[in-house]
């Protein structure tokens, strides 16, 4: 038996029994990697004790993993600066009257706190806190307003400052600024598909989502000012990234700045309010590094037994139509979306997967889009889907089946975007190929 061969029958032992008794992905990446390392090596056993000090201090060290904890930081400072309810007024005054006219205020709302928060849990518990009260007093169909609300979140992992964008980029080694702008347009094309599903739904069948009052042009002129400051703050994180101004590591200090600047203007950022903030996200970001770290010793382990460059290979031999691929790639993450969150799913399979992107010749950066949009997807996909239980957890007279089927219309949609960018690469690249 090869070296390969063994050192992957012995890292597939301890593996498959760790993430069966339900051990910390983190954690069962980086014992898998230490005993892969260890049969590679012939028994060295130095060097498999070595990696978790070796590769934490590499995470440490780098510049770039910086922006991690910075970006968590924006997030949950941004989640008590008060911001959200003046978005949703905002967005429920200037469309609210159309038919479905709440529900694609609340896709508004969640596109915009998308690119403050990074996160799509926290986006959907905001939104279901927000938005379903306002939904059924409007007397919106439920299940409709569960998808809005828990599908909308999701979008949060693709516009920037999106989490989900940089562990992509620090697994498949793809720069991280080029990662977070990419996810932009893709975004803001995915959160238009679901303000023009309900807004088509809701014609046909107006007993959906009703129109909202026509509010006078001066109440709508009346919720600019609020926001400003919003865009302004999303403007330079965005922008600064995509003209070279600053760094994403830059943009998400100065994004925290303008928060907090913001926050203490508005009189919504008292200092239990900022120390809640800061210490949410210091045990989501502990939980994200040991995750990081775990998995690069899984991928250290995959590089030193030559099973990278053996799937390469293997693909290659295949010969399969670049649609079958794609299709095939499609398929399983939606399977393994059913079963792993996300930080898990891509730390599980970036490593096994980036030699098949390379064997077809994709742009790594479009890859990171379309699988961030399947991540999408696995966020609403029971039995694991974190967003459903979200907005379950906020709203408990809501059964789980209800706001699965509410979020099945939006998971098609999303279908639709994903192959929409594979059709059109442009759409995910044209920002990139700006900086």
């Amino acid at each position: 038996m090869d070296a390969t061969t063994l050192s992957l029958l012995a890292a597939a032992a301890v593996l498959v029994p760790l993430m069966v008794l339900g051990v910390q992905i983190g954690v069962t990446l980086g014992l898998t990697g230490m005993v892969g390392i260890f049969v590679y090596s012939g028994g060295n056993l130095s060097a498999a004790l070595s990696q978790p000090l070796i590769q934490g201090l590499d995470v440490g060290l780098t510049y770039a993993f910086i922006v991690i904890p910075l970006f968590i930081a924006l997030g949950t400072m941004a989640g008590q600066s008060g911001i959200t309810y003046d978005l949703f007024t905002a967005f429920s005054r200037w469309v609210g009257h159309i038919p479905g006219g709440i529900a694609v205020a609340t896709i508004g709302t969640s596109a915009g706190l998308a690119s403050i928060t990074g996160s799509s849990v926290g986006a959907s518990a905001a939104m279901a806190k927000l938005a379903m009260p306002e939904l059924r007093r409007f007397k919106y169909d439920d299940r409709m307003s569960a998808g809005a609300v828990s599908m909308g979140g999701t979008v949060a992992a693709m516009i920037p400052p999106s989490i989900t964008m940089v562990l992509y980029g620090i697994f498949a080694e793809v720069s991280i600024g080029k990662m977070l702008i990419a996810g932009v347009l893709p975004g803001l094309l995915t959160s238009a598909l679901y303000a023009f599903k309900i807004w088509t739904r809701c014609m046909i069948a107006p007993r959906l989502g009703p129109p909202g009052p026509r509010f006078p042009w001066r109440e709508r002129l009346g919720t600019v000012p609020p926001v400003v400051p919003f865009f302004v703050i999303v403007g330079a994180v965005i922008g600064g990234i995509l003209f070279g101004i600053w760094t994403p590591v830059e943009s998400a200090a100065g994004g925290m700045v303008m928060v907090l600047l913001l926050g203490l203007l508005r009189r919504q950022m008292s200092w239990r309010r900022l120390f809640f903030a800061l210490t949410d996200a210091a045990i989501i970001c502990a939980s994200v590094e040991i995750i990081v770290v775990g998995a690069l010793i899984f991928s250290n382990f995959l590089v030193l037994s030559g099973f990278s460059e053996l799937v390469a290979k293997s693909i290659i031999a295949f010969d399969l139509p670049p649609l079958t691929m794609f299709t095939a790639l499609v398929v399983i993450y939606l399977i393994i979306g059913m079963f792993m969150e996300v930080t898990s799913t891509l730390a599980l399979t970036i490593p096994l997967v980036m030699p098949i992107v390379q064997a077809m010749g994709w742009d790594p950066v479009w890859f990171g889009v379309v699988l961030v949009s399947l991540m999408e997807v696995g966020m609403v996909t029971p039995p694991v889907g974190l967003c459903l239980y979200v907005v379950k957890a906020a709203v408990p007279d809501l059964t789980l089946a209800d706001i699965c089927m509410g979020a099945l219309p939006f998971w098609l949609v999303n279908l639709v975007a994903i192959y929409l960018l594979y059709m059109y690469p442009v759409i995910a690249l044209v920002l990139p190929n700006m900086m």
